[in-house]
Parts: structure tokens; C-alpha cells; sequence
């Protein structure tokens, strides 16, 4: 989050990208971590689902006395087909406890259940608008919260200060952003802001 300065010198406005001045640079926040935590979370329930269905059908062999690698045996060349036979040729029934239902059960939930929320996490992280814009008139935030501008006449200084791009106005208040933003590190952005405010108060943009 950032922080604000005086309601004089940053407005929330209803829609300043079209009243506003022209954008030169735009910089959205970086949702690379949040991204990666969707598809790791995502992915280790659904590892988990597919564990605990194989353990299901895995003890399900077992207690019926199945080999795991029994087959239905091939007879004259014709392909294996029909049931399991034990070695007295009598059919095997396969049985599911309680227990193996509850894996079976567990696995799929977990698969389903993985995979949706990944998805829906990932959907909700795309579709928002958090970026910082450097217009010719002045820095614009927006994110879920709201939107806020400072103007570059206002502003005496453009700095990083360890991991946030902090901009000083003339008298004294700061208009703090501590996003991480997208290719571009708090040096490299308060870098590039100070030269378009130079250049914006020269009537160079």
C-alpha cells in the first residue's frame, strides 16, 4: 500500500484517465508472486488428490489378495477381457472398505476442488487493475481500494527509499508507493518519474 498526502495535493477523481493528461509510462503491479501461489497451492492439493486416489485403489487390490499386476488371462490369442481370476480360475470379487471409499472420495474432492480454486485464483489476479501511470500532469494510482493523483508541480523530488518510490512535495508531505511494479525496479521507476516530471514542467511531453 502507499500512503497519502494532503487531500489538496492528491484528489481521487471519478475517471482521470480520460480527463486527465496523457499517460507516458505505465507500470502495473507485479502479481508474479500471487500467481505462483495460486499454481503451487493449486498444484499440491491436486498431487495430493491423485495420491490418495492411487492409495485407494492400491489397498483395494491388496485386500482382496490381487497381485497388482494381475490380469484377466488371454485364452487362444484372444485379448485379455472379463474378470480377475484368482489361481483356482474362480473370480475375484473387489471390495472397498469404508475407509477406501473416504480416499476415493477425499482424492476427488481434492482434484476437483485443486484445480477450481487454482483456476478461480488465477482468473481473479488477472482481471485487476493495479498499475501506476506517469502522466504529463502528474503520477496516477489505481488499485481495488480507489485511485489517486499528485501533480508534478507539486511534487519537489522523486527518490527510492529501500523497496518503496517515494515522491516529497513542496511542502513537506509524501505520496509513498510500496507496490512491487512489473520490470522496473524502485530505482529504475523514480528515475524514470523525475525525468518525466522535468520534462513535463518544461512543456517537453
Amino acid at each position: 500500500m502507499g500512503t497519502r498526502a494532503g487531500a489538496a495535493q492528491l484528489a481521487d477523481v471519478d475517471d482521470p484517465l480520460d480527463r486527465g493528461g496523457r499517460i507516458v509510462e505505465h507500470f502495473r503491479v507485479d502479481a508474479s508472486r500471487r500467481l505462483f501461489f495460486a499454481l503451487g497451492l493449486g498444484s499440491m492439493v491436486m498431487a495430493v488428490g491423485s495420491l490418495s486416489m492411487a492409495a485407494a485403489l492400491y489397498f483395494m487390490r491388496v485386500d482382496a489378495g490381487v497381485p497388482l499386476h494381475a490380469r484377466a488371462t488371454p485364452v487362444e490369442g484372444v485379448p485379455a477381457s472379463g474378470p480377475i481370476l484368482s489361481s483356482a480360475a474362480d473370480p475375484i470379487e473387489l471390495r472397498l472398505s469404508w475407509w477406501e471409499v473416504m480416499f476415493g472420495l477425499v482424492g476427488l474432492g481434492s482434484i476437483a476442488g485443486g484445480g477450481g480454486w487454482a483456476i478461480a485464483r488465477l482468473n481473479r489476479v488477472l482481471r485487476e487493475e493495479r498499475y501506476l501511470a506517469l502522466r504529463t500532469d502528474g503520477a496516477y494510482y489505481c488499485d481495488e481500494a480507489g485511485r489517486s493523483r499528485v501533480l508534478w508541480e507539486d511534487v519537489a523530488e522523486v527518490r527510492a527509499e529501500g523497496d518503496a518510490v517515494v515522491f516529497e512535495l513542496h511542502d513537506g508531505e509524501r505520496w509513498t508507493r510500496t507496490e512491487r511494479f512489473a520490470g522496473a525496479s524502485p530505482e529504475a521507476l523514480a528515475k524514470r518519474a523525475s525525468e518525466i516530471r522535468r520534462k513535463a514542467l518544461f512543456g517537453l511531453l
